[in-house]
């Protein structure tokens, strides 16, 4: 789905334009009813870093549309969203990246992205074969799943809301089902991470799946079953996915996943950025005072007539930009590069960029 779609960032009718509005002004308060105090908020700043780089318009139309466009219950879903994120240490997950799960999680298989598909939202594919129950603590089973999630966020275009996920049930048998970590899975993506499944193909699945799926479909919120499909075939994914982001283990013609490990030279780098005190220091600054500016225009924005929030729209949309701007500068401080980074999937180049100025001893923070 893209933000042309109706209900969307740049196709909202008056209604729903009013009800962005009326959300912004009711979620600020719910946070502090000092407007001034929130970016340095707990949940004030959380609610910037779930944004990230991009426009927060985006984001929270998604809790809006997930609530079905009613305030009230969607200020309450963000703010249970800001709380899960702290109490489960989201930025620290992020900043520790792939450190922080444990390696034989990440080269087993059981979940990794490759390409787009035709409607260009990212493909994660999911082998449940690959999935042993109990071989890993489930905390750390946790984590990997949830910086997966988070690295899905770094795929996705400023157009594009969406991702489609691939669920091969081939070759499972009981030791692969775990009803604990799929409730976990599937807990995660609706109440966290609203509005972003736009397909969920389910490929060679067993007759005996049936007696699964009763009892995973209960937890499933209709809007989101209505997104699952289930495939006679795995050669029926050409009908969404180009082959050419097929794994061949699934009848495609991409070569079948394979982890690239950090090299020493990427540690090195990492450890020379975290090393820049000032550098982060500078960096937090701004995105906080970039934060500030544009929460202030957008609070006057949300607060003037339909007639006059054209006098604010400019200013929304530089400070939005410079809000994005800030982000990215500060993204090498407070996250790692990961395996996406390593084959070209994700292209932040601010790492090198900070990296850089570091080894040139320049002060200057680059923007773009």
């Amino acid at each position: 789905m893209t933000t042309n779609d109706h209900g969307h960032v740049n196709n909202l009718d008056r209604n729903q334009r009013d009800l962005l509005k009326a959300y912004w002004l009711a979620l600020i308060a719910a946070i502090d009813e000092d407007s001034s105090k929130v970016v340095d908020s707990k949940f004030g700043e959380e609610l910037f870093y779930l944004f990230a780089q991009f426009n927060p318009d985006v984001t929270l139309l998604r809790w809006l549309r997930a609530c079905k466009w009613q305030v009230t219950p969607a200020v309450q879903f963000m703010k249970d969203t800001l709380k899960w994120r702290h109490e489960w240490g989201l930025r620290t997950l992020s900043a520790k990246g792939e450190s922080n799960v444990m390696l034989e999680e990440c080269t087993s298989g059981k979940a990794y992205y490759m390409g787009k598909d035709k409607a260009n939202r990212p493909v994660s594919y999911v082998h449940a074969s690959e999935h042993i129950r109990g071989q890993f603590p489930i905390e750390a089973t946790e984590r990997f799943l949830i910086l997966f999630m988070e690295t899905g966020r770094d795929l996705a275009e400023s157009h594009i809301e969406e991702g489609t996920v691939v669920l091969d049930m081939g070759n499972v048998s009981l030791k692969n089902l775990d009803y604990q970590y799929i409730k976990f899975m599937i807990d995660a993506m609706q109440n966290y991470y609203p509005e972003c499944l736009g397909v969920a193909l389910i490929v060679n699945a067993p007759w005996s799946f049936s007696t699964v799926w009763k009892v995973i479909r209960r937890w499933l919120d209709p809007v989101v079953e209505s997104k699952i499909h289930f495939l006679n075939d795995s050669s029926e994914l050409v009908k969404y996915i180009d082959p050419a982001v097929i794994p061949q283990r699934l009848q495609g013609n991409h070569v079948d996943f394979k982890f690239v490990p950090s090299t020493k030279e990427d540690e090195a780098r990492l450890t020379a950025i975290r090393k820049d005190e000032k550098g982060m220091q500078k960096a937090q600054m701004e995105h906080r005072k970039a934060a500030q500016d544009y929460l202030n225009v957008t609070l006057k924005w949300a607060n003037t007539s339909a007639q006059n929030e054209k006098d604010y729209e400019t200013d929304r949309t530089q400070a939005a930009k410079l809000l994005s701007d800030t982000y990215r500068q500060l993204i090498p401080y407070i996250s790692t590069q990961t395996y996406y980074h390593r084959i070209g999937m994700i292209q932040e180049p601010m790492f090198d960029i900070t990296y850089n100025r570091i080894c040139n001893d320049d002060t200057e923070l680059t923007r773009f």
